[in-house]
């Protein structure tokens, strides 16, 4: 077997977040991690003097009031760190989260150049800084109106269930392939936490922020394949039962699809169509845009005559609108459930090489596909880039959503999503912004953003 590489730090990458923890702290998780199983609960686990009030906490909703918004940096995402913080800096604070100083010098070059006053940036530092923060990181205020981090645990966007899927019927394979990632490597929340001196509270669940949706008022929707391919072996109804356990959670509303494009790392989605994505992150299909208003990704039938990826992804939304048009929110008030558009499907072709550096999301190697599926380096497949409005960021009174003009989509369709918004959102500004590079990653605005809340007065 050929061990694939990660993804490294280079052009449109979904680089490790973490780096493995010291055998201390890797203890210290493992035995919290075994009482929260026992009991079903969070644990809290102190950075700073005090532990957080947990009675009246919740998770943050996205269209909560922010106190800030945090960005990571990359060399190879300049362009989108700039045009998101160009965006969002008259609406609300960035900060930036960042590996190093020089990572800081550059980031502090790059925002002084498109004219923003520099020094309101404020810096947090970690050797593994994601650009993607938001799945590093979900946040919440506790019932003293204090912010707290939900520490999730880590399988790198599911890399074992991939490797699973990749050498199946080859255990020993699959081993090998599952052992390049580090279980424990999960810190960067744990860390944020302790270098902004507020609490973290251990999960045993595995998620990133992008995975979790929820309306800040004990109500989350959870992408059912998602939960259970990042935490393998642990039953539906188990997983539910840590989901009510995280603060202020009362009710789980389970939807089954993410989108096909959205696939698990470098995947075949149909036929001789490919994606790389996170496995069905719920921030690029289904939105709160309030306690009961809910956004879900929509194609037409015509669409779906048109293309086949678009036609899975009809089949999909369609049992995901089921589920959520048969549910109620937390006080049993039926959902508003608004059906936004998706963009035309945005693809390219890329040859399979063996030479490739699978860092970068245009290079792809046969080697990334099971066997059965007879790829072979020369081939030429159909990369699908993983496109949305509903992977988009609110902030304050600023929705930014992504621009598809450039790529196809008529402008009346965007439109009509303009519209949408702005009748979900009342009040706030809509603005868009070209995010295609992150998207050939699985990515976009609201990956590459971690909302902090302000206090709830």
């Amino acid at each position: 077997m050929k061990n694939l590489p990660l993804p490294k730090d280079k052009d449109w990458d979904t680089m490790p977040m973490f780096t493995p923890a010291p055998p201390s702290l890797q203890r210290r998780r493992c035995l919290l991690t075994a009482a929260a199983m026992l009991g079903g609960l969070v644990v809290p686990r102190m950075a700073g003097a005090d532990g957080p009030q947990l009675a009246g906490a919740q998770l943050t909703a996205d269209f909560d009031p922010l106190a800030a918004m945090w960005l990571g940096y990359d060399q190879g995402h300049e362009a989108f760190t700039a045009d998101l913080a160009q965006a969002l800096w008259p609406h609300v604070p960035i900060r930036m989260l960042v590996r190093d100083a020089d990572a800081q010098a550059r980031a502090i070059s790059l925002l002084r150049g498109r004219g923003l006053d520099v020094s309101k940036l404020r810096f947090s530092f970690d050797e593994q800084a994601p650009f993607f923060v938001r799945d590093a990181a979900v946040y919440g205020p506790d019932g003293d109106d204090s912010p707290f981090i939900v520490d999730f645990q880590w399988t790198r966007y599911g890399w074992p269930s991939w490797c699973h899927r990749r050498y199946a019927g080859n255990q020993s394979d699959v081993k090998e392939c599952a052992s390049t990632d580090d279980l424990e490597a999960g810190g960067v929340d744990h860390r944020l936490a302790m270098s902004l001196g507020i609490p973290s509270l251990a999960t045993p669940l595995a998620a990133e922020g992008g995975g979790v949706e929820v309306n800040g008022k004990g109500l989350i929707i959870a992408n059912a394949s998602l939960w259970l391919e990042r935490n393998r072996g642990m039953p539906r109804e188990v997983i539910e039962k840590h989901l009510l356990a995280l603060p202020g959670m009362r009710k789980v509303i389970w939807v089954p699809h993410g989108l096909a494009q959205d696939s698990l790392h470098r995947t075949t989605i149909a036929g001789n169509y490919v994606g790389w994505g996170t496995g069905g992150h719920t921030d690029e299909f289904v939105r709160f845009a309030d306690e009961r208003t809910v956004l879900l990704a929509w194609v037409n039938e015509a669409e779906a005559r048109r293309h086949p990826v678009a036609r899975l992804n009809r089949g999909r939304m369609l049992a995901n609108y089921e589920a959520l048009a048969a549910s109620t929110d937390q006080r049993g008030r039926p959902l508003r459930v608004i059906r936004v558009p998706m963009p035309r499907i945005v693809e390219r072709p890329v040859v399979l090489s063996a030479d490739a550096d699978t860092a970068y999301s245009e290079q792809w190697t046969a080697e990334s596909f099971p066997a059965r599926e007879g790829r072979r380096e020369g081939d030429t497949v159909m990369q699908i880039a993983t496109t949305s409005y509903l992977n988009h960021v609110v902030a304050n009174d600023l929705v930014l959503l992504p621009s598809y003009l450039p790529h196809g989509t008529p402008p009346e369709l965007q439109d009509q999503v303009r519209r949408l918004h702005e009748s979900a959102y009342a009040g706030r500004k809509v603005k868009f912004i070209d995010a295609i590079n992150a998207n050939w990653v699985g990515g976009g605005a609201h990956c590459a953003s971690l909302a902090e809340p302000a206090a709830r007065g």
